[in-house]
This record gives C-alpha cells, sequence and structure tokens, in this order.
C-alpha cells in the first residue's frame, strides 16, 4: 500500500458502522410511512420535516457506501492492482448486491414470461435504485484506482467528480435517455418516477464519501477538523434551504427538491454534519447497547435492506405489507409497525452476523444455495 495513506485505527471505524446502521433503521420507517400511513396524513408541519429527514437516508446510505470502499482502498489496494483475492471477492460482492437490485424489483418468477414482456413491461424491473447506483459508483471508483497508481491523488479526483457529477444532473436528467437508450441502460439516467435513484445526481454522494473520508483520515486534529466540518455542513445545509426560493430554476430544474445541484448539496452538508458529529461523540455511545445496535445495523445493513423492502413492499416470492395493510395506519400504528420491524430486522441481523463470524465458508455456502435455487425456479417454472 501507498505509504502516503495513513491506514486508520480499527476502533475508529465504529462511527461509520453506526451511521450506516442509524441510515438502514430510519429507511425502515421512510418506507413504512410511504406503504402503510393513511396518506390524509401525509401533510403539515410534522409530516414535512419527517419528510425532509427521510430525504436523508439514502444519501447517508451511498455515502457511507463511498466510505466502505475508501477505507477497503486504504488496505488493499495493492491487492486490487495485483489482482489478487480481495479484488475477486471485492468484485464478487459487487455483482451479488446489483443483482439483488434487480431480484428486489422482479416481476415473474418465470423466464419464460419475462421474456415475453416488452421493454415498456420490463422498466421497472431496470429501474435504478440505491443498490445500482453504488455498485455502478463502486466500479468506477475502482477503475479510477487502476489507472491513477498514486493513492495521494485519488480523493482529489473523487471529489471532482462528485462536483461535476453535482452541475451535470440537470442536463443529465433533461435529456430523456429513455426515448433513445435501452430500458436497462435508459433508467441509469432518469429521474422519478422511473428511477428514483439515478446516477445523476446519486452517484455524487458515493465520491463525496470517498473523498471526505480520505480527507478526514489525513489529517492530524480529526477533533478539531469534524467541530469545523459539522459547523459548516450544518451552515450550508440551512443557507441553502433558507434561500431555496431564491435559487429555484437555477439551471432549467423547476423543482428544487428534483435533481438541482443546490438541493443535493443541502444533503451533502447535513450528511458530512452527521458524520462529523458521530465521530465527535463516539465515545459516549460505543460502549452503549445503542450503539453495539447501531454497528451490527451497519454491518449488516444489506441483509436489513433487502429483509425489510420484501417485508414492507412484497417480492417476486412473498406479498409485503403495503398488499396486506395498505395505506390504513394512524401515527400510532406506523410507529409500531416501524418500531416492530426495526427490533425484528436487529435480532435477525445479529444471528446473522454472529452466524457468518462463526462460519464465514458456510454462511457463503447458505447465500449460494439459495441464489441456485432461486436460478432454477426462475428458469424451469413456466407460470410464475
Amino acid at each position: 500500500m501507498s505509504e502516503e495513506i495513513a491506514q486508520p485505527k480499527k476502533h475508529r471505524l465504529i462511527f461509520i458502522d453506526v451511521m450506516r446502521g442509524l441510515a438502514v433503521l430510519w429507511m425502515i420507517e421512510t418506507h413504512v410511512v410511504d406503504a402503510n400511513m393513511f396518506n390524509y396524513l401525509k401533510h403539515g408541519f410534522f409530516y414535512t420535516w419527517l419528510n425532509i429527514s427521510n430525504g436523508f437516508i439514502a444519501v447517508g446510505f451511498i455515502f457511507c457506501a463511498g466510505c466502505g470502499f475508501w477505507l477497503a482502498a486504504m488496505r488493499k489496494s495493492d491487492d486490487y492492482r495485483s489482482f489478487k483475492k480481495p479484488l475477486w471477492v471485492y468484485l464478487r460482492r459487487l455483482g451479488f448486491v446489483i443483482l439483488m437490485g434487480y431480484w428486489l424489483h422482479i416481476p415473474n418468477l418465470s423466464l419464460q414470461r419475462l421474456l415475453s414482456y416488452s421493454p415498456a413491461e420490463l422498466v421497472s424491473m431496470f429501474q435504478c435504485d440505491v443498490l445500482h447506483t453504488i455498485v455502478i459508483a463502486s466500479v468506477f471508483a475502482l477503475i479510477l484506482l487502476f489507472v491513477i497508481r498514486n493513492n495521494k491523488y485519488l480523493p482529489y479526483i473523487y471529489l471532482a467528480l462528485a462536483v461535476i457529477i453535482i452541475f451535470i444532473s440537470p442536463p443529465i436528467r433533461q435529456m430523456n435517455s429513455m426515448s433513445f437508450m435501452p430500458p436497462w441502460l435508459g433508467t441509469y439516467f432518469v429521474g422519478p418516477p422511473i428511477s428514483k435513484f439515478p446516477l445523476f445526481p446519486w452517484a455524487a454522494y458515493f465520491f463525496a464519501g470517498a473523498a471526505f473520508t480520505a480527507l478526514f483520515y489525513n489529517v492530524e486534529d480529526r477533533r478539531k477538523f469534524s467541530i469545523i466540518v459539522a459547523i459548516s455542513g450544518f451552515s450550508v445545509a440551512a443557507i441553502l434551504f433558507a434561500t431555496r426560493h431564491i435559487t429555484e430554476g437555477f439551471m432549467g430544474v423547476a423543482d428544487w427538491w428534483q435533481g438541482s445541484p443546490q438541493h443535493t448539496l443541502f444533503r451533502l452538508g447535513g450528511t458530512v454534519m452527521t458524520f462529523s458529529l458521530l465521530y465527535l461523540f463516539e465515545n459516549y455511545y460505543k460502549n452503549r447497547k445503542i450503539g453495539d445496535v447501531l454497528r451490527v445495523c451497519g454491518q449488516e445493513s444489506l441483509f436489513i435492506y433487502i429483509f425489510h423492502l420484501m417485508v414492507v413492499y412484497g417480492s417476486v416470492v412473498n406479498l409485503g405489507l403495503k398488499q396486506f395493510v395498505g395505506n390504513n395506519l394512524d401515527y400510532y400504528g406506523t410507529f409500531l409497525v416501524t418500531l416492530t420491524l426495526c427490533v425484528a430486522n436487529y435480532w435477525l441481523a445479529f444471528i446473522w452476523n454472529g452466524f457468518k463470524s462463526r462460519s464465514p465458508e458456510l454462511s457463503f455456502r447458505v447465500i449460494l444455495s439459495l441464489s441456485l435455487l432461486f436460478l432454477v425456479v426462475l428458469i424451469f417454472n413456466p407460470f410464475g
């Protein structure tokens, strides 16, 4: 590994796991509210601010993926560039993640029927979601790691890339990629309602996370740096939010909340503030139960992400709360369902985390067996 990059101490990784854990648990609330709360309750002061806070969840999740990429790159960049085992393990994981991203949206359990679908009918399956954005950004970051041999330049390139993505997102989203690209590709560049998390601007959060983590671990006084960043992040977010009516329409984006550079920077300001605050208060929670709970949830965030989406929205193999309950819960019911799901997801993640730690090879075989079973059913099931 290049000598210019200092490897972080192991205990300092806790706050990043905690941030990821907070994001994935808060994501459960977001989806329960969306799928199950009465629509007539989705207005007013409380819901408005809850909805604004929900907007930071996927941002934090993708940002933490960028953090994780850089932390791995600091330890394994030489192995990656030498095509050693860690590279293939990482690529295998990325492959699994993007397959799960498509699996969550697959409309039918029969390959024969899927092949008969028109391109328009397959758009929902090809929509770009959080997992797709993370994988594509990870692959591109990895390619840059191969091209740029000196690690000390990479954070600045990632930062520049994040800025470029933020400011070219409006014209990219306005070009209507679905009109001249196949659905499997066009969905990566088009915004809502087709794709809620397209590469532009969402990939910017990944590269910002990688760049910011590199900068964070290269400063001498991280506490002072975190205080400055927390104040700066809050200030930037507050100013951008307060001036949103003035800046609306910048770069042709009519809705400040939908893909505008100001909105992206607003969310990024809040995210780096959260990152810094979690570092500053790490000593408070790292030896307490809450810290342990969030750490486990952060380490098993992919498990929780997939499982809770199956429970809330359903999947190709099951119906979810959206089908059984619909938008029929009040505030109290929504809170109880959210709390129950958070507790259930934590305990399942805790069990899976321990199982993986004790039997890594067996856990891999379990995942492989389930994947092969699904593939067999998909190929040989003619009905769906």
